[in-house]
Order: structure tokens, then sequence, then C-alpha cells
């Protein structure tokens, strides 16, 4: 089965190539707008069309589609090599029962699958990938999501317009709104009809990595999940083992982390018709079976109790199907409450605002430390933009933010001892500045 850091890197892979693909947009736009800047208002008005026309949008297309075609033929890759590590993983079960395994080259059922759960995400990471574009500011101040063609039009028609005010109303301006635009990202926009009391269409958006990022992760998880749902009606399955990981939410960590459960109803099917032998009908208990001197509580009972259940709501526990008292759990119960402690007592980390220490678990530290991974990689798409338009006063403000932002970051890391994620951290073409030459 595949891992969780390895699902993690495949999906990072998948992403790292948008988030070029935003780095050389904001490159392209912020070496405009510095064009702009160096020219007199009548010369900045004949560059205009030369900026709007001149094929940059047409470049960025071209780019976007290879990038797309890239991306679909790793995406049948890695739901393919998930299904063959799955299929692996059931192999000891079905020795077991002595059904007959079939290899996946030849398993046309488990191809069919694949072939249906990658389309699935296929068209919704297309569908995706169809709105792209990035926040502006309007005139009224709101944030307002545009196309990506529309975003660079409205950037050189304030630019232009704003040169002719003067050198200080153009940088006052551009930086107002590079802020944004780096800061925000690529972006899907999802349209709607709403419109406010302005008369300004109000679209939704999210960032392009994160939604694809998502997307594919809940993609695997639902093929993993069907997989064994395949799986465990050819070898005759009666209960699920679900994964563990470290620095599980709170309300999974003593639910279903690691855990194995029988499914109830299943086992009474398999008595009743003779499949199962070894557990006896005074075994069952409710919602709990005795299997081998072992209790398991029954799996659907506790997944519905739960407000969040397994693989929903950006949970990243999968399940595998099993035989109860014959699969040997992945982790052990030391392993899980050794785990589950170093969570729970988590660390603590100095608050500035309170100007105390702030107690974190585990969890709560690893979403800190998510959060600031994005922050810096959203300064450093500022940084760029900045650096590309020679705008310096925008090119300080961020350096001294990323640099603020990274050492938060190496005391958080420090401190909690979660991984330092340099991978997280990066920028295509984000360069440090030395910040005292600039000053000069």
């Amino acid at each position: 089965m595949l891992s969780e850091e390895t699902i993690n890197i495949l999906t990072e892979r998948l992403v790292s190539r948008f988030d070029k693909l935003n780095t050389e947009i904001l490159k392209k736009i912020g070496s405009n707008i510095k064009k702009i800047s160096k020219l007199t208002s009548s010369d900045a008005h004949r560059l205009e069309q030369i900026l709007k026309y001149g094929g940059d949008y047409e470049k960025i297309a071209q780019e976007l589609s290879k990038i797309t075609n890239l991306s679909v033929k790793d995406i049948k890759e890695i739901f393919e090599l998930t299904s063959k590590q799955d299929l692996n993983f059931a192999k000891q079960f079905y020795d077991y029962r002595d059904v007959s395994f079939i290899p996946y080259e030849q398993n046309m059922a488990l191809k069919r699958q694949v072939e249906s759960f990658s389309r699935i995400s296929i068209n919704e990471f297309l569908t995706n990938t169809t709105m792209l574009g990035y926040g502006l500011y309007n005139n009224n101040g709101e944030i307002v999501y545009k196309g990506i063609r529309e975003t660079y039009n409205q950037l050189i028609d304030e630019a232009i317009i704003s040169i002719s005010q003067g050198k200080e109303t153009f940088q006052e301006s551009m930086s107002r709104q590079l802020k944004v635009l780096g800061g925000g990202g690529l972006r899907v926009i999802y349209p709607t009809t709403y419109v406010d009391k302005n008369g300004v269409t109000k679209h939704y958006s999210r960032r392009l990595d994160s939604v694809l990022s998502m997307n594919l992760q809940e993609g695997l998880r639902k093929l993993h999940n069907a997989n064994q749902e395949l799986f465990g009606e050819d070898f005759g399955y009666n209960g699920v083992e679900v994964t563990h990981h470290q620095n599980a939410a709170p309300d999974h960590i003593d639910t279903i982390d690691g855990k194995q459960f029988a499914l109830i109803d299943r086992i009474q099917q398999q008595i009743n018709n003779g499949i199962e032998t070894e557990i006896k009908q005074d075994d069952i208990r409710g919602n709990q079976v005795r299997v081998k001197g072992k209790i398991y509580d029954d799996f659907n009972a506790i997944n519905n109790s739960l407000d969040r259940q397994i693989s929903t709501l950006n949970c990243r526990h999968r399940i595998f199907s099993i035989i109860v008292g014959v699969s040997k759990p992945e982790y052990t119960q030391k392993e899980l409450d050794e785990d589950k402690k170093k969570n729970r007592d988590g660390f603590e980390l100095y608050d500035k605002r309170s100007g105390k220490n702030k107690k974190y678990t585990m969890y709560s530290g690893s979403q800190l430390q998510r959060n600031l991974e994005r922050k810096i990689r959203e300064q450093k798409d500022i940084h760029i933009l900045a650096k590309e338009s020679d705008n310096t006063n925008l090119l300080l403000e961020t350096q001294s933010n990323i640099t603020h932002l990274i050492a938060q970051y190496k005391e958080l890391c420090d401190v909690s001892g979660l991984p330092y994620k340099k991978d997280r951290l990066r920028v295509a073409s984000y360069k440090r500045i030395n910040v005292n030459n600039l000053k000069k």
C-alpha cells in the first residue's frame, strides 16, 4: 500500500507544475509593469496595446495546456500504482481463504475500476483548471476574482492610468494590487450569479494548489476504499483496519485511528451461510464480537456515531479490508498509545499577543505549520512581483516578512520536533535579495 508520505510526494509533484506556472505569470506581469513605470504617459499609452495583444496570454495558455496534459497522464499513473499496491496487500487474504488471486495485468474488474475513478478525478481536475485567475481590488476597495486574461489586462490598464498621475501614485497603486495578486495566488474561480449592492458580480474562489491537492487525495481515498470493497467481496472479508497517521485530529485519535474493527453484519451472514466456522453466534454481543480472545467493535456503529466520518471532510484515514483474528495490525497498541500521548502532550510556544507560552497539541501544531508554509509562499510570490516590477519598497517589505516568517517556522519546528519541510517553503524563481544594497 502507498504510504501517506508517498501520496503526499506524488500530489506535490502534480501541484508544483502549476506553482511554476503561477510564478511565470507573476514574473511576466511584474516585468510589464516595470516597462510602463519607465515611460512617460504618452509613451505608456502606445505600449498598452502591444502588451495586451502581444501574445503574452497566448503563451500562458499554451503552457497551461502543456501542464494539463502532463498532469492527466500523471493522475492515471498514480491511480494505477495505488491499485497495484492495494492488490498486493490483499493477496494474503486470498491465500488464507484459498480464493483464486488474479494479478493486476489480468484483473479486468480492477482495471475497469481504476479507469472509472481516474476518469472522474481527471474530469474534476480539468473542470478546476478551466477557470483560473486572480483576485484584484476594484474601485470600491473590494477583492474581485477574474480570469488570467482579465487580470493581466486590468493591471496593464491601471498601470497606464497611474503613471499619468505621477510616480508616487503609480508605486502606491501597484503595490496595493501586487500584494493581493501575489498573496492570493493562482486560483480556481467558481462563477456565481450573485451581484452585490454595488452591482459587482461576486465569484467564489480557492487557491489552485489547495484545490488540486485536496481533490487528488480525495480521489485516491475513494479509489482505495472502492478497491478494498472489491477485494473484500472476493476473499470474504469481515472486518476493516483503519490506517494510522501521526498527529491525528482530536475527533479521530481515540475512535478510529490505527484500529481494527469487525463488520458484525457480515460476520452474522458468514455464520448463517456456514462460511465462518471459528466465530460462534455466542461470540457476538451487541456491537462487539470476540475473536480469538480479542474484542472487536463494530465498524459501522463507530463510524456512524462520528460527526466527521472516515474519508470525508478532508479526513486522511483510509480503510483496509481484513479478516478479523487473521490480520496482524500494522501498529501495535503500544505504538498507537505512544503516538497518541505525544500528540496530546504536544508542546508550548511563546505567543507574542498574550506574552505567555501557548499550549499546542501536535495536531494543532501541524495546522500552524501548514499555515506558516502558506504565508511564506505567498510572501515569496509577492517578492517576485516586487522584484520584476522594480518596486523597491515592496521588495524590502516582503523580504522582511519572509525573514520573520521563516524564523517563526524554524522556532516552531525546533520546539515541537515537527519536521522542517524545505520543499513546502520553496517557490520557483524566488531568490533572496541583499536588502542592504537596496537601501543605499
